[in-house]
């Protein structure tokens, strides 16, 4: 098979349970968890050239750290030497190009020796020895002690273990056969029971112990094997046990003699296999930080029953980016193929549940005239095509969670991701989804992202001014792109970053366009409303001022915006809008609302902060104005929260609060030290306003 380096010594090397390497005197210490997952990538390629690229992830999945190529080079120089040490040659391990090759001799990887026995079986079935051909799977199936790669989790790792012991039940499966055919049932029901107890959407497994029952005269124990599985099949999956399955159990209703098929040939009672898709579209390029959450969505691999993922965060701030760059990683993990969809949730038609199943199931090879009309039956017809399987189904741009539920498996194995500009919270109470929320991008990374986009040398060229456009953009990676693309001709990044000032890409408005439009009346309202705030963020109570509508409500309406990602709650009840949707909310209520709305709405907004200004500052002067505050404590908390929205309603131009300021200023010290920070009125305020404040103070 494979020639051992000269002078090597003869070892023994095993993944067929935890990884280990033997020489003559007993078990060989391997070092970290890291260099054991490069051997272990290196084994199960034995023969074959390994990239050094192959060997990070192996190591580190999809966020290695800086320099992992020389740390993965300095792990395989460990390896190198532990195996010197143990008498075994260092050669076992090659340099071939950029990659590295592990070579053994015949009978020294258990691997291959399991490979060799259960292709000898096949030799021997097909020749009439079955004999022979029991004892050789019996054989290589004892090379197995306990889980594949136990201990080690990386997500690459551990999808390879996933196989190996698919492996192993398929020689499991067809051992059990040969052994029915020598009528050893009796002998095999223990085993069955306690397999299908193990894996119970395994159907072959299934029928085996029906026939293993029948032979032994045990019929209505066999007959109730298929009414169990029909019950978890139906319950849990959504689908019926399969023709074949059925047949068996018409047979022995009939009190015929149950036979198993080849061992080695198609078996009747499991499905021919579907066809394996891979319709992931091209990663998005370029791509850049992210490191968290690609340590969370790795960390879904490790999960053997499957998991869900909803990704969700504001327009173009990446999460489809994230989604596919993420299982373009990964894709290799999923041997039994990729799926995706686009829901289209910010169009104004977004693509139904039925026709989101239609393109799956055509995927999975059912043509369109076998996809029933019905959305449930439709449901369970897919959760049927993934029973058993290891797929990756990626769910673009949902827009409720109504357009997910349908696509979701039903059996373990899959790993499901959703992108959506809402929050699906339900999806986690109901379906245990792991939720998480992208935000923009790190300033480091949004540096990073303008210099894959414009070039290394364009940004040092202009440092400052590429600093000052990422800020512009507010980090968003959208944002970024476009105003990447407004660069092409050779303009400087300086005179973009002037002409900037004064607006933001269409590119981003029209992102944020179909989140806004599938708001409520009302929460669109408030939502205009806000980019007329003067202050960097909000409370519920102030934004009902603002709008002039019930606190209730207002709280209501600000969940919508929060869930729609268009509006943050960065802290408890205080609310802020990105830059850029400022901008977009701003843009809206000059569209949308008269001049006398939306100076109303500032207003309302001015004297609600008049109010309670004047009533927190009397009570640091030891006087008690109106109800709003229950003593000092708490007027001076609201005052140290609110200080720099009281500073910019100043800016703006409201002198009222100014003035209120600057009198209790002159009647107490003890107020000092909340108005000493407050900016300077922009103009002195004319006679006529200077009465308007007198009025306003008096009421």
């Amino acid at each position: 098979m494979r020639g051992l380096a000269k002078g090597a010594t003869h070892g023994r090397f095993t993944l067929l349970g935890p990884l280990s390497v033997r020489n003559d005197a007993g078990t060989v210490a391997l070092g970290g968890v890291r260099a054991q997952c490069v051997l272990a990538a290196l084994m199960l390629n034995a023969g074959k050239v390994t990239s050094v690229d192959q060997l990070v992830g192996a190591a580190w999945a999809t966020a290695p750290p800086a320099g992992a190529r020389v740390l993965v080079q300095n792990r395989i120089s460990v390896v190198r030497r532990v195996f010197r040490v143990a008498g075994l040659s260092p050669e076992l391990i090659t340099t071939v190009g950029s990659g590295y090759v592990f070579q053994v001799g015949d009978g020294v990887l258990d691997l291959d020796l399991f490979d060799r026995r259960v292709a000898r079986a096949e030799e021997l079935s097909a020749a009439g020895d079955i004999t022979d051909a029991v004892g050789e799977l019996t054989a290589a199936l004892a090379l197995w002690n306990g889980p594949a790669l136990a201990g080690l989790t990386t997500p690459p790792i551990v999808a390879a273990a996933h196989q190996l012991e698919e492996r192993r039940i398929r020689a499991l499966k067809q051992r059990i056969t040969l052994e029915l055919a020598l009528d050893r049932h009796a002998e095999l029901l223990g085993e069955l029971t306690g397999l299908v107890g193990d894996h119970p959407y395994q159907e072959d497994l299934r029928g085996l112990l029906m026939v293993a029952l029948a032979r032994s005269g045990r019929q209505a124990e066999a007959l109730a094997v298929y009414r169990d599985t029909r019950t978890v099949f139906t319950e849990q999956l959504g689908i019926e046990p399969s023709p074949s399955l059925a047949r068996l159990h018409e047979a022995v209703l009939r009190d015929e003699r149950a036979e198993p098929l080849s061992p080695f040939g198609p078996d009747d009672w499991v499905r021919p296999d579907p066809p394996v898709p891979h319709e992931l579209p091209a990663a998005p390029v370029p791509f850049t930080g992210r490191d968290k959450e690609l340590r969370l969505l790795d960390s879904a691999l490790g999960d053997r029953t499957g998991s869900i993922t909803a990704i969700d965060g504001m327009a173009g701030v990446g999460k489809s980016t994230l989604a596919l760059h993420w299982a373009h990683q990964v894709a290799r993990w999923f041997p039994d193929g990729q799926l995706h969809v686009d829901l289209r949730g910010d169009d104004h038609t977004p693509l139904p549940p039925i026709e989101a199943l239609g393109l799956l199931l055509g995927a999975l090879g059912h043509p369109a005239e076998q996809v029933p009309a019905d959305l449930g039956q439709a449901a369970a017809l897919y959760r049927s095509a993934l029973a058993g399987r290891r797929v990756l189904v990626v769910v673009d741009n949902a827009r409720s969670i109504g357009q997910v539920r349908p696509l979701l498996p039903g059996s373990p194995g899959t790993v499901v991701l959703v992108t959506s500009r809402q929050r699906l919270s339900g999806l986690s109470a109901r379906e245990g989804a792991r939720r998480m929320t992208v935000d923009v991008l790190e300033p480091v990374d949004a540096h990073t992202c303008l210099e894959l986009l414009l070039g290394e040398d364009r940004v040092r060229a202009e440092p400052r001014a590429t600093t000052r456009l990422a800020t512009m953009c507010g980090h968003l990676p959208l944002a970024l792109h476009a105003a990447a693309s407004r660069l092409t001709d050779g303009r400087r990044v300086a005179d973009l970053v002037t002409e900037m000032r004064s607006g933001v890409p269409d590119l981003v408005l029209a992102a944020l366009e179909p989140s806004y439009r599938g708001l409520p009346a009302r929460a669109r309202r408030l939502f205009r409303l806000l980019g007329l705030v003067p202050g960097a963020d909000i409370t519920s109570v102030a934004a009902a001022a603002l709008a002039g509508m019930d606190p209730t409500a207002a709280e209501l309406s600000l969940d919508q915006l929060v869930g729609a990602h268009l509006i943050e709650e960065y802290a408890p009840n205080r609310f802020r809008l990105h830059r850029l949707v400022r901008h977009y909310a701003t843009e809206r209520a000059v569209r949308s609302d008269d001049a006398i709305e939306r100076a109303s709405a500032v207003l309302r907004l001015v004297q609600w902060y008049l109010r309670h200004a004047r009533a927190a500052i009397a009570w640091l002067n030891g006087a008690r104005f109106g109800a709003l505050f229950d003593g000092p404590a708490q007027a001076a908390r609201w005052l140290d929260a609110e200080w720099g929205n009281l500073a910019a309603v100043v800016r703006h131009g409201s002198f009222w609060l100014a003035w209120l300021l600057g009198e209790a200023d002159s009647s107490a010290d003890r107020a000092a030290d909340w108005w000493g920070g407050l900016p300077p009125s922009p103009r002195q305020p004319s006679r006529d306003e200077q009465g308007t404040r007198v009025r306003v103070a008096q009421r």
